[in-house]
């Protein structure tokens, strides 16, 4: 099943820096203090701006992990299905944190699981070549297809099986290493005793 699909993507804006507000702005009086405090904190005017890269209070908060945040942008009406400038919806990032409580309530809120960027890269996808076989358990369980293929032709198991070849191969030349420094180590520590001549004797012996 080819990842090329119509899905239009939506919600998509200029990724400039919004100006941080003016220092000592009363918090807005349409949203809950703390996220008030916590959105001016990162610079962000409100809870549908953009930062650098195009990513926005909802993406940020799920990469960090801070489920709360996540609870109260959605709430107050933050958009779910933004896309930052890669094509990237809030589920990448907080997959890229790795917190399960993020993912669990952006899929309990809606967010499309089996999305693509703009790379035709899914979040199982991103989870399967980083090795966060976490992440990757905790998608598959929540409806994430592994039926879906990258540009390159792999599956996200396909990309999980070289990353972990990719280890072991490092691994192996790290253990390679390190027997190589060990005996070089042990040849310099123990050196051997000089030869000494045979006509040393011989001399000794006349």
């Amino acid at each position: 099943m080819s990842l090329h699909t119509d899905t239009v993507p939506v919600a998509r804006e200029s990724a400039g820096r919004h100006a941080a507000p003016a220092a000592g702005a009363a918090p807005r009086r349409d949203l809950p203090a703390a996220l008030a405090v916590w959105l001016t904190n990162h610079d962000f005017p409100d809870v549908q701006s953009r930062g650098l890269d195009g990513v926005t209070p909802l993406m940020l908060a799920a990469l960090h992990g801070d489920d709360p945040v996540v609870a109260a942008l959605l709430d107050a009406g933050a958009r779910i299905d933004a896309l930052d400038d890669e094509g990237n919806h809030a589920l990448w990032h907080a997959c890229i944190g790795g917190a399960p409580a993020p993912i669990l309530r952006l899929v309990g809120a809606g967010i499309e699981i089996d999305h693509a960027n703009d790379h035709d890269i899914t979040c199982l996808m991103q989870a399967a070549a980083s090795g966060r076989v976490e992440v990757m358990r905790l998608l598959l369980s929540l409806g994430a297809s592994e039926g879906l293929y990258a540009p390159d032709g792999r599956s996200a198991f396909d990309m999980a099986a070289d990353r972990g070849f990719e280890l072991l191969r490092t691994a192996r030349r790290l253990g390679e290493g390190r027997r190589a420094a060990s005996a070089a180590g042990s040849q310099i520590a123990d050196p051997e005793p000089p030869a000494i001549a045979a006509d040393v004797f011989a001399d000794k012996a006349a």
